[in-house]
């Protein structure tokens, strides 16, 4: 801390140990970067767990060849970063004993981004990663000798059956609590499961709120010794200014609808133009991030009270209609008149979404012709019915609108230098939120888009030579066959 309670965020992370459960997810390679580029920590401990056949190691390596991390690739800020490969399905041992005594005797600030964000998750299975995980995080927490400040991230939407969303932790969870549900999903077959699960989430529209409730619920019961803070933050988007402007590397939310547009093709979503929604760009995010670490340790002789860190903003914020708008000014000017006038339906009308969705279906299966045609294998179909999967997932966040409390990060914000600001900037009046969506395509056609295009055209590429390979020894088969042949026939006469 500072002097007149302002809050240094730098002099807080000097020489301290960091632990990120969740750094291989959008928001923790950012974070992760932003941590190496702009503080000095002593070491930057990454739990990451192994997947098929690449471990942790190998994972992180990987992770490290996006371009996000060009800047902090030496040598010297790379000795810094070390794995922890974690097993969370094992009940002992999830850590190896050696590496958790490490953790425990050296780590100051936990940031705790692990979790599941599909939204059509079975609910045991929601609950496991979002409820369980974080509690075996949280309990290793509460063995760190040195502990400064644990930062839970959940979402602004973990209360989103309401209205008016404060800046506190809601206990409303019905069936007597997340125990008694998960109690009663053990004794469930899987269509029971299905068809209770709207009972026990109630007005939350999908597992993943109602499993990060239940972690907010889970801090209050347990982990109030801890210097702990729960931070809420809405939809996270691209990247505003740091470390690569527009960089983003999924289609999860607005980034979905702009894969079909910059390739001219339709694309369509069922949204209520008038409403504004919360989004937020993922390095403002990571900063707020960064931040309230800081203010959870000076909240540290209140244990009692969770602080809760809504990281919204009502000033300036533009409606969708607005937004898309905006996005399609982003489009090359061919691309932008076919968007204009042709390529784009935007409505609430349901009946009218139902014609649009049935398009891009229809263009779908006729791009798959021409694919066949080609001689390549046929997807498009398959694409477009994932994205739109993925806008009736969204649906009930496009469709509504929400009034919060922010008074916490509003507080943040005065209690920072204007030095400090400016290398940890997250005040979102100050976004050109015009410009952001303007420049929001070019985004997620150079970071999530080009690179799959590349991925897939080596895939393809193996896939031809692979097939050539086999033709050739197929024919070398065939041909030593006949050889064979003639050979017996040859050997016959001679006798």
């Amino acid at each position: 801390m500072g002097d007149c309670g302002i809050l240094n965020v730098r002099e807080f992370y000097q020489d301290s140990v960091i632990l990120i459960s969740g750094a291989s997810g959008f928001v923790g390679q950012v974070l992760l970067e932003k941590i190496l580029r702009s503080l000095n920590p002593r070491k930057v401990y990454v739990m990451i767990r192994s997947k098929k056949d690449s471990s942790a190691d190998e994972r992180l390596i990987k992770m490290f060849e996006d371009p996000l991390f060009n800047a902090v690739k030496t040598p010297k800020l790379m000795d810094k970063i070390i794995p922890v490969e974690v097993n969370f399905d094992q009940t002992e041992n999830v850590i190896p004993e050696i590496m958790m005594n490490e953790l425990c005797d050296e780590v100051t600030v936990v940031f705790n981004l692990l979790a599941s964000i599909n939204f059509n998750e079975p609910l045991d299975c929601a609950l496991k990663v979002n409820v369980d995980y974080t509690d075996r995080i949280l309990e290793l927490a509460n063995q760190m000798k040195r502990i400064k400040s644990v930062v839970h991230i959940s979402t602004f939407y973990s209360n989103c059956d309401k209205n008016v969303i404060e800046e506190r932790i809601y206990e409303d969870i019905g069936f007597g609590g997340c125990d008694n549900i998960r109690n009663i999903l053990s004794k469930l077959g899987d269509y029971e499961k299905e068809v209770m699960t709207k009972q026990f989430i109630g007005g939350l529209p999908n597992t993943y709120t109602f499993s990060k409730k239940c972690a907010e619920v889970l801090i209050k019961e347990k982990f109030t010794s801890l210097p702990i803070g729960i931070f809420r933050p809405p939809i996270v988007s691209s990247a505003y200014r740091e470390p690569l402007p527009g960089w983003i590397d999924n289609f999860n939310g607005p980034s979905g609808m702009v894969a079909p547009l910059s390739e001219g093709l339709y694309s369509a979503v069922r949204l209520d133009p008038a409403k504004k929604p919360f989004i937020v760009p993922v390095d403002y995010c990571v900063n707020a991030m960064l931040v309230c670490a800081v203010d959870i340790t000076s909240k540290q002789s209140s244990r009692s009270v969770v602080p809760v860190y809504n990281y919204t903003e009502s000033e300036g914020v533009r409606s969708w209609d607005q937004i898309v708008k905006n996005m399609v000014q982003g489009l090359p000017l061919m691309k932008r008149i076919l968007a204009s006038f042709l390529t784009v339906t935007v409505t609430k009308n349901r009946l009218r979404y139902a014609w649009a969705k049935a398009i891009m279906m229809l263009q779908g299966h006729l791009l798959d012709v021409i694919l066949q045609l080609r001689g390549r294998k046929p997807m498009m179909a398959a694409i477009f019915g994932k994205m739109i999967s993925l806008s009736r997932v969204l649906e009930f966040f496009c469709l509504n609108e929400w009034t919060m409390h922010n008074e916490n990060t509003h507080r943040l914000l005065r209690s920072m230098s204007e030095e400090e600001l400016k290398i940890f900037p997250f005040d979102l009046t100050s976004v050109d939120w015009e410009a952001y969506y303007r420049n929001f395509v070019s985004g997620v056609v150079q970071y999530a888009i080009e690179p799959r295009k590349k991925k897939f055209a080596m895939s393809e590429n193996n896939a031809v030579v692979y097939r050539s390979i086999w033709h050739i020894l197929e024919l070398n088969r065939w041909l030593k066959t006949i050889a064979n042949f003639l050979k017996s026939i040859i050997l016959r006469h001679s006798k």
